[in-house]
């Protein structure tokens, strides 16, 4: 028996095939056109989406007016209408405004918060954060700014982390922690030109925690005066009552 078939076995096998199976393949091939053209066309329409929303933006940073305190309103609003990164540029951008033009650091904490929500790229994420708990440090919220601090896990940001985080202890009068933070900035690795401006602060921090010890030990001594003489004073008083 011939093992392999004829030519026109092969046909016929062959037309057997695609007359049971035309339909699928046809299918099959429609969808793949179709998931490669429609593919094709998402690519497309999200470029022009991010070329259009680039240019707008660009405009409104064009029309920002340090004379005209509004002009932030229609960059806050287009921060609003979208979840892109060019939201969290203009929520960033807002914020500058909003600090150095209407001096609202609640306002600008707001937005910064809101940019937040929308990135989750950790170099950005950082440099919201640091900007928050500076925020929080000009409204007198120490132990908010903090914990927000401690949201800044890159040891690339550590020397900015820890010079904020000594600025925040020293308004708080604990100027042994401003010291510590204050020079685990200077050893940091990576200095990012910080190094004159955090010495300085150093040297202050350091000043004001000798003054706060030796105010602490003339308390100290104060009270324990004080106590004494209280006892000297009832030991005194007994004795009268006795004689």
């Amino acid at each position: 028996m011939n093992q392999y078939l004829s030519s026109k076995e092969q046909f016929w096998t062959l037309n057997q095939f695609f007359a049971k199976t035309w339909k699928i393949i046809v299918a099959i091939i429609v969808i793949g056109l179709m998931v490669f053209y429609g593919w094709n066309y998402w690519q497309t329409n999200q470029v022009e989406k991010s070329r259009k929303l680039s240019e707008y933006y660009e405009q409104l940073i064009a029309k920002l007016d340090k004379e005209k305190p509004d002009s932030v309103n229609e960059l806050v609003n287009f921060a609003k209408s979208n979840n892109t990164i060019y939201s969290v540029f203009s929520d960033l951008y807002a914020a500058k405004f909003y600090v150095e033009v209407l001096n609202d650091y609640a306002g600008a904490q707001i937005l910064l918060t809101d940019a937040l929500t929308k990135t989750d790229v950790e170099s950005i994420q950082a440099i919201i954060n640091i900007r928050i708990a500076r925020l929080q440090y000009q409204q007198e919220k120490y132990e908010e700014s903090l914990t927000t601090l401690n949201h800044v896990t890159d040891e690339a940001w550590g020397p900015v982390v820890n010079e904020v985080r000594g600025d925040v202890y020293v308004k708080m009068a604990r100027y042994a922690d401003a010291v510590d933070a204050y020079n685990v900035a200077l050893n940091s690795p990576i200095m990012i030109g910080l190094e004159a401006n955090i010495k300085m602060k150093l040297n202050q921090a350091e000043y004001l925690k000798a003054k706060q010890f030796d105010e602490q030990g003339v308390n100290d001594t104060a009270v324990k005066e004080k106590a004494e003489q209280e006892v000297r004073l009832k030991n005194s008083e007994t004795e009268d009552k006795t004689n």
